[in-house]
C-alpha cells in the first residue's frame, strides 16, 4: 500500500492491484485466521490490508461492548485491544474473553494512554502493540500466541503450495510462474476443499466475490489452463452436476 509522504501525489492502485486486495480479504475473511481489534480510532492505516496479505482477517470494532458481540460470533484467534475504548472497562473485557476460550491478547499501546496497558497485563494480556500499528510487528507478536497464525496464508496439498503472503505457486519447493489472479483464486479454493468437491456456486464465489454476474464456461476455461499450468502434478476433475475436485496425480 503506498504511503502517503505529502511530498507528491498518492499512487493509484492499478486494476490489478485492486483486484488482488478484493481477493485476499475475501479469503483471509473465509480461510484465514481470524482477528479481533477494538480500537476506537479505526483502521486509518491500511491495518486490514496489510493482515490480509498475510492470511489474516481482521474485525475491526470501536468499543468492547461490540468487541463482546464479534467475540462470541468470531471466536478469534486473537484479540488487539487499546485501553481506552469505550463502553465495558477495557479490563474488565480484557478478563471476559480470557475466561471465555482463553485467546490471545494483544494491548494496543498509545503514548497518551500508556497509564492503561499495565490494567490490561494484569487482565490477562500477553503482549503490547504500538500505534500507530506495524504489520509486521503485529505479525511477529500473533506468531508467539499458542495458536500461531504463520501458517494461514500457505496451503499445501503435496508437493502444491500456495502461498497467497507472497503471491507465489510452488510445485515440489520450486516456484512456477506466476498464474493469472482467476487461476491463483481456481487453485487454492480447489485446494481447500482437496480432494473433495468444490461447488460451482463456491467457486463463483471465489473468483468473482458471489453468483450474481453470468459467466457461461469461464470456470472452465480457466480449469482447462489450470490442468496445462500444473502438468501431472495434479488432476482437475468435473463432477457433473456437483462442481470440480483436485487430487495429485499418479
Amino acid at each position: 500500500m503506498a504511503a502517503r509522504s505529502g511530498r507528491g501525489p498518492t499512487s493509484v492502485p492499478s486494476p490489478r492491484e485492486t483486484a488482488v486486495r478484493a481477493y485476499l480479504h475475501r479469503w483471509a475473511e473465509t480461510a484465514g485466521a481470524q482477528v479481533l481489534v477494538v480500537d476506537p480510532e479505526g483502521d486509518a492505516g491500511g491495518l486490514s490490508d496489510a493482515m490480509a496479505g498475510r492470511g489474516v482477517h481482521l474485525t475491526w470494532v470501536g468499543s468492547t461492548v461490540d468487541g463482546l458481540i464479534e467475540f462470541g460470533r468470531r471466536t478469534p484467534h486473537a484479540v488487539v485491544v487499546a485501553p481506552e475504548a469505550p463502553g465495558l472497562p477495557a479490563a474488565e473485557f480484557v478478563a471476559a474473553v480470557r475466561r471465555h476460550g482463553t485467546p490471545y491478547v494483544v494491548a494496543a499501546l498509545a503514548r497518551r494512554h500508556a497509564d492503561g496497558v499495565g490494567a490490561l497485563m494484569l487482565a490477562g494480556a500477553s503482549a503490547v502493540v504500538a500505534r500507530p500499528y506495524s504489520p509486521a510487528h503485529l505479525w511477529e507478536l500473533l506468531n508467539r500466541s499458542p495458536r500461531s497464525i504463520g501458517e494461514h496464508a500457505r496451503v499445501v496439498v503435496g508437493p502444491i503450495e500456495v502461498d497467497a503472503g507472497a503471491y507465489a505457486v510452488r510445485v515440489d519447493g520450486a516456484r512456477i510462474a506466476d498464474l493469472p489472479l482467476k487461476e491463483f483464486e481456481l487453485l487454492r479454493a480447489l485446494m481447500l476443499r482437496a480432494p473433495g468437491v468444490v461447488s460451482d456456486e463456491e467457486l463463483h464465489a471465489a473468483l468473482w466475490g458471489g453468483p450474481g454476474r453470468r459467466t457461461g464456461n469461464t470456470i472452465a476455461m480457466h480449469v482447462t489452463r489450470l490442468r496445462a499450468r500444473l502438468g501431472g502434478v495434479a488432476t482437475i476433475r468435473r463432477i457433473r452436476g456437483r462442481g470440480y475436485s483436485l487430487t495429485l496425480g499418479d
